[in-house]
């Protein structure tokens, strides 16, 4: 894989869509509204789709133009989807409460932990001019924030979006820097099955929650 230029148009794109997708992150961790963390994680995942492409069309890598399409219909489109009619829908999820602290304190600790990427990964530790001197520290903000998404919410589908969020970040790393794509191709499938999985517990322990609360509300009487 050749390394991409920042100055060139694939760099400046990717360099875009990697500031865009972190926008979206620190988004979804200052929202309260659980329709809303599926819609920024459905516009994360439409960057990178277009992050994958830019890089696929760049390189001629056929399992690059794969991992793109997968990105866009399954993590663009299917997961918000379904998490939006099997969860947010049907158990009439609006508003999350679970909140550790609050969005302002969110907000700053997301911050810190951005500065805390750059000084760690920051831009003079990789070669002039290389498209990776700008989306590797932005990936790894994204991860980060990802991973304090599930630090400072207690419900299980805001848990959910921040991992997907941060198995996002690791993606936008992966196209940038790995060679090996096709092993790119099926991590992303398998993460994506996961997924998958942890949306059916999530609606399958909310349902049961809901059919226990009313038991617990009005005990039987001895």
């Amino acid at each position: 894989m050749q390394h991409l230029s920042l100055s060139a148009p694939s760099g400046v794109i990717l360099s875009l869509d990697a500031v865009l997708m972190l926008l979206t992150a620190f988004a979804c961790l200052g929202s309260k509204l659980f329709d809303r963390y599926l819609t920024y994680y459905g516009m994360q995942s439409f960057l990178l789709a277009i992050a994958a492409g830019t890089s696929a069309f760049v390189n001629h890598a056929p399992a690059l133009w794969i991992l793109a399409a997968l990105t866009f219909v399954l993590k663009g489109i299917a997961i918000p989807e379904v998490a939006r009619r099997l969860l947010v829908q049907r158990l009439q999820l609006k508003r999350d409460t679970a909140i550790v602290v609050g969005l302002s304190t969110s907000l700053i600790l997301g911050a810190g932990l951005c500065a805390f990427a750059y000084l760690v990964i920051g831009p003079e530790s990789w070669a002039t001019g290389v498209i990776s001197k700008s989306v590797i520290p932005l990936s790894t903000a994204i991860v980060l924030l990802g991973a304090l998404m599930t630090v400072v919410r207690r419900h299980r589908l805001a848990q959910l979006i921040g991992w997907l969020m941060m198995e996002n970040g690791v993606f936008l790393g992966g196209v940038t820097l790995a060679s090996g794509f096709p092993f790119i191709v099926e991590a992303g499938i398998f993460l994506d099955v996961i997924a998958g999985v942890l949306i059916m517990l999530a609606m399958t322990t909310g349902v049961a929650e809901r059919i226990t609360a009313p038991s617990r509300q009005h005990p039987e009487p001895s």
